[in-house]
């Protein structure tokens, strides 16, 4: 073979293979023998055969594409890096598969559904991963209704069966507060986001089941609802402490309002260790932390987490029933973050799971 880009017909002509063998052997088909496969991939990969796309789509109206809301304020106000690392996961698998990645940001003053439905109209790709989801979400509304492809990151409360991948939320809030109780604390607070996500809700009904597991009373005053960057986090903080004095625990919803609720402990002359405080944060990727101020963290490997939503989209895309492909994901415990600091080679992806 020689001269030009390597195509189906080429391909099939220097193998001594039809041009339909040769396109089911590139995509793993079953049906071809696992020799044939092997021997048409190693042909592939000495020319530099590529699919077509803009044939594939002319044909088929496939786009060979997935394509992945990043909601823009998460990252740049809040600093949440776990997205990236998700990026990389969800890459990996879906090139395995035959698909790339598009990614496509949602701005803050943009409607949820209006990144996905111009995903839909403009044929941008085959299926789409979005996350922030609401019990009554409407963007899963609108891609059941249009019979459009999607995962969300994050369940919602719609009787329609879809795909998902989520945190165990309401556990491992379950099992902060317990731990916490257990360990003498008395006035725990729990710092949630806003907006009316589910994981919202569910990190509620966790602090509070586990208030009643340990026979502690509920008071709202000890629930911040608001915005979790390092900023707010601080002073909301700083006011609850001179409202509420003898809190000595604190359930943070994320990794900026850890730092927060640290710089506001110890503005105020306090530290987690002489003073038995707790602190405990929730996020993707455990952080370098430079004080010796003691935090617990519920680490869920963000990697791991772009994998499986790679492997449930190209299961829902060749077919596989949405009912089958709902992963909920338990957190990793790391009881002191310091670990990760002082522990050369320490890799927090390897610690059992919190049950």
């Amino acid at each position: 073979m020689t001269g030009g880009r390597a195509n189906l017909r080429t391909l099939a002509e220097h193998l001594g293979l039809s041009i339909s063998t040769v396109s089911r052997a590139l995509k793993n088909g079953p049906e071809v023998r696992p020799e044939t496969i092997e021997r048409v991939k190693q042909a592939a990969a000495q020319f530099g055969y590529v699919p077509n796309i803009g044939g594939i789509h002319l044909r088929t109206g496939r786009t060979l594409k997935v394509c992945s809301i990043l909601y823009a304020p998460e990252v740049g106000d809040y600093g949440e890096p776990g997205f990236l690392a998700q990026v990389e996961g969800m890459s990996n698998g879906l090139e395995k598969a035959g698909y790339n990645l598009i990614v496509l940001a949602q701005t803050g003053h943009q409607a949820p559904l209006e990144s996905v439905r111009k995903v839909y109209d403009q044929r941008l790709a085959d299926a789409i991963v979005f996350s922030r989801t609401t019990p009554m979400d409407e963007r899963a509304r609108f891609c059941l209704e249009k019979e459009f492809p999607f995962v969300s990151f994050g369940r919602t409360e719609l009787q329609t069966p879809h795909a998902f991948v989520d945190h165990d939320d309401e556990s491992a809030v379950f099992d902060a507060v317990v731990q916490m109780a257990r360990g003498g604390h008395r006035r725990i607070v729990l710092l949630n986001p806003p907006g009316g996500l589910t994981y919202v809700g569910l990190r509620l009904r966790g602090y509070q089941r586990a208030l009643a597991e340990v026979g502690l009373p509920w008071t709202e005053s000890m629930v911040y609802q608001g915005d979790l960057s390092v900023r707010a986090t601080r002073e909301a903080v700083k006011q609850l402490l001179v409202r509420e004095p003898s809190t000595t625990a604190f359930v943070c919803g994320n990794q900026m309002s850890i730092v927060g609720t640290l710089e506001a402990l110890l503005e105020n002359g306090m530290d987690t260790q002489r003073d038995g405080l707790s602190v405990v944060g929730f996020g993707g990727m455990p952080f370098l932390t430079l004080s010796e101020q003691r935090v617990t963290y519920y680490y869920q490997p963000q990697v791991r987490v772009g994998t499986i939503l790679a492997n449930h989209l190209t299961a829902l895309l060749n077919g596989h029933p949405a009912e089958t492909l709902q992963t909920v994901l338990p957190y990793v415990r790391i009881d002191d973050l310091r670990v990760f600091r002082t522990h050369h080679g320490f890799d927090p992806a390897k610690l059992p799971q919190q049950s």
